[in-house]
């Protein structure tokens, strides 16, 4: 956690009297009963800093005792101490970190180097903010160790009402706190919107009470169905399952609004209302359950995904969808029987949208040839325009920018240099069990590990006027104890020359008895944070007895974007090289240890590189699902292609609108190529076997192909419209990538139903006369 302090009144936050505040503040915040001090590993603070020097320097004294800087630096700091550093000095990490992580970048101690020179001046340094870091224990569950930040941001809220300073804080789990309580506090509203969305479209589609109010009835009980069923199974809920909502509104509502068209039909020929509901579930049975038999599957296939939360989120679309279908067809049709059996003749003729219709009609009669070559020439369009899309990955992108979180943020990236810092592990455990042998070859491999890492640009310190890597491992822990106490070195065989580590060629070294005695001192080792000796070992080393069992190096690097971050680890990873690079760390300990380079940094790769895999894949199952389907329900191959191939375009023509519309990859837009198979096949299974069934009806194609838009492609429409403004509705989420997901989605709907009315009519009119040419 960071914690950015700062004066209320816009004053120095190093003065002696901000300093005297923050040490109350700090002991009223450590007394509260919601802060759970064993889960906090360490407290990095400016008090604490200080009163850990005073207690080395001056013991027996705090640091209310002092009433101005020259007496504090008088109590900390040696008589000979100048404001100069050089790359030899014990505490030149410690330095670089505090100037980048802890001060605010304005820092000015040109009053305290004054004072250090001649004894003139009040010693003052200044600074406009100052960063306290706490370490929250990391092997909490991950719900635990948020609940817990949630709970010490409370308390420093109360802190800062009864201070004059603030303390605004920031982390990545707090963060995620955050969208996890925006997210499901804005779906309600969310779903409130595309519900009225759907009203008003529904009103225009069937203008009466019944037709409007059953499937909001039925809707409402999909989405209640789907979101307590997959609450009673124990899923939980992330920010993707937003997107469920707005898929189960537009998909059931393009069931009902297929199923109520034609029951609108029947019911004027058939005086029983439930014969007449039957005839159109018979009538439409076999192109909806094609429809959701093909978007449950496209979901499904999600399961590849080696990332849980995208499994999950295609559970819970296919799921959606079954509980859309199984309501619209059943309940609408329970509400019609149970509320409507008086027999009626509804005069009003069924919607058409001539002004849509005849166009499209005119359009397909003229302009086959150009229909189909200006699809090619968008498809291979959009082939390029995928090829530019990046994968990215910002947590924040989850995020309102005008949370509080977001606006600590930002001030802590402009007011430190440690905003953009991410860890790097790097882990050493022994080859095949046992333990890692802890002698000189072990020692100089972690010196040629120190110097890899001083040479790396994104490694932080590096870019200091004395480099020294920031990092924490088992090789600085024995530099600053052999620096600090030479005697110690001695008595083990090693000494510090040129700020590294070495062996006495006189003596034998044995590592893990070094890291023992370490082990069991108990003084303070880490200046900033007060650790011992013992914690730092503890941390970096696990012992078994005086043996070394595994190695733990964390590394501070600099990556505040996902581009960044693969930079980043894949020049670790060629760092660390390969057991067969000689010359590299891999090579020289390939018979004492097998290296590995993991953190967050890794996961995140991982994560991205996962979302590009498992898309591909998802994206192959469903089309040879999909496409199997068809085979076995037509047992014709033709049509069956044909009815992918407009699907499979609009995938397409999706990816290359989000080039154009600068929309990265990301963990929900990643998912637009399966909503475009799972939607689009849905509207084009429609489609055909309208075609097929008017053509059987009438001998004339262009009057088979009128009646079909005008009736199908009318309901697709509606049905596109509601879907599509459903899923706009997103856009209203404070969420950057809740808004983008919104966004392609409606474009992915109005591609579909696009590629339906006009590519599909055209392929099946040219393997018409396919078929004729070579019957003739």
């Amino acid at each position: 956690m960071f914690v950015h302090v700062t004066d209320d009144n816009g004053g120095n936050i190093l003065s002696i009297d901000s300093l005297k505040q923050m040490d109350a503040d700090l002991a009223a915040l450590q007394s509260d009963e919601r802060v759970e001090l064993t889960a906090v590993v360490s407290w990095t603070t400016s008090p604490g800093m200080i009163q850990i020097a005073l207690d080395e320097q001056s013991p027996g004294t705090t640091l209310s005792d002092y009433q101005d800087w020259p007496s504090l630096v008088d109590a900390v700091v040696d008589e000979d101490t100048t404001c100069s550093i050089n790359q030899d000095d014990a505490l030149l990490s410690t330095v670089n970190f505090v100037g980048s992580a802890l001060i605010n970048k304005n820092l000015d101690i040109s009053k305290t180097c004054s004072y250090l020179a001649n004894g003139e001046g009040d010693a003052v340094p200044a600074a406009d903010s100052t960063a306290w870091v706490i370490e929250i224990d990391p092997e909490l569950p991950e719900d635990e160790r948020r609940e817990i930040q949630h709970q010490i941001r409370l308390a420093f809220s109360d802190v800062s009402e009864n201070s004059e300073l603030d303390y605004a804080v920031a982390s990545l789990d707090l963060m995620s706190y955050d969208i996890d309580q925006g997210t499901f506090d804005n779906l309600a509203l969310l779903i409130l919107f595309a519900t009225l969305v759907v009203i008003a479209l529904l009103f225009v589609a069937f203008r009466n009470i019944k037709g409007v109010l059953f499937p909001v009835i039925s809707l409402n009980v999909a989405l209640v169905c789907t979101y307590g069923s997959l609450n009673l199974l124990g899923i939980r809920f992330t920010a993707l399952e937003v997107a469920v909502a707005p898929l189960v509104l537009g998909l059931g509502i393009d069931y009902a609004i297929h199923l109520q068209r034609s029951f609108t039909y029947h019911r004027n020929n058939t005086e029983d209302v439930a014969e007449a509901w039957m005839r159109a579930c018979g009538k439409l049975s076999i192109p909806i359950s094609l429809a959701v038999v093909t978007t449950v599957a496209a979901f499904l296939a999600n399961l590849v995904s080696p990332l849980p939360p995208l499994a999950t989120f295609g559970i819970a679309l296919a799921f959606g969808v079954v509980c859309a279908f199984l309501t619209s067809t059943l309940l609408i049709g329970a509400l019609h029987v149970t509320f409507n059996a008086k027999a009626t003749n509804d005069s009003r003729k069924p919607l058409k949208l001539t002004n849509l219709t005849q166009p499209l009609l005119e359009l397909h009669r003229k302009q086959q040839v150009g229909v189909f070559l200006v699809a090619i020439a968008i498809s291979a369009a959009s082939v390029i325009g995928a090829m530019q899309l990046e994968t990215d990955f910002d947590l924040s992108d989850f995020v309102n920018e005008d949370m509080e979180i977001m606006s600590v943020r930002d001030d802590i990236n402009s007011n430190y240099d440690s905003a953009g810092w991410k860890y790097v592990y790097v882990l050493m455990e022994p080859v095949g069990g046992g333990v890692i042998p802890d002698d000189v070859t072990l020692l100089d491999n972690l010196r040629n590990l120190h110097s890899n890492l001083k040479n790396n640009q994104d490694v932080v310190g590096t870019d200091e006027r004395f480099p020294s890597p920031s990092y924490e491992g088992p090789y600085v822990v024995l530099r600053d104890a052999v620096m600090r106490n030479e005697s110690f070195g001695a008595i083990h065989g090693l000494e510090v020359k040129y700020n590294d580590v070495w062996d006495d060629p006189d003596a034998t070294i044995d590592l893990g008895l070094v890291f023992a005695d370490l082990q069991n001192n108990y003084t303070v080792a880490d200046p900033l944070s007060g650790k011992t000796w013992s914690d730092r070992v503890n941390a970096t080393v696990h012992l078994d007895g005086t043996n070394i069992a595994h190695l733990r190096t964390e590394v501070r690097v600099e990556a505040t974007t996902s581009t960044e971050s693969k930079r980043v680890i894949s020049e670790f990873e060629s760092m660390i090289g390969t057991s067969d690079e000689d010359g590299t760390l891999r090579s020289s300990l390939k018979d004492y240890a097998v290296i590995h380079v993991t953190g967050d940094l890794v996961v995140l790769q991982q994560v991205l590189d996962g979302l590009s895999s498992s898309q591909l894949k998802s994206t192959a199952i469903s089309l040879i699902v999909s496409f199997a389907v068809l085979l076995l329900l037509t047992r014709r191959i033709l049509p069956a292609f044909i009815v992918l191939l407009p699907v499979g375009m609009a995938s397409l023509w999706v990816v290359g609108s989000m080039a154009v519309l600068g929309i990265k990859w990301n963990v929900l837009t990643v998912l637009v190529t399966a909503l475009t198979l799972g939607i689009g096949i849905d509207y084009t299974i429609h489609m055909w076997r309208r075609i097929e069934w008017e053509l059987q009806r009438q001998d004339d194609h262009w009057s088979a192909l009128k009646t079909s838009l005008e009736t199908t492609g009318v309901a697709l429409m509606l049905s596109a419209a509601t879907t599509a403004a459903g899923f706009l509705v997103l856009m209203l989420s404070p969420m950057p990538v809740i808004q983008d997901f919104g966004l392609i989605t409606a474009v992915t709907v109005f591609f579909s139903l696009v590629l339906a009315l006009v590519l599909l009519p055209v392929l099946l009119e040219l393997a018409a006369r396919a078929q004729e040419v070579g019957e003739n």
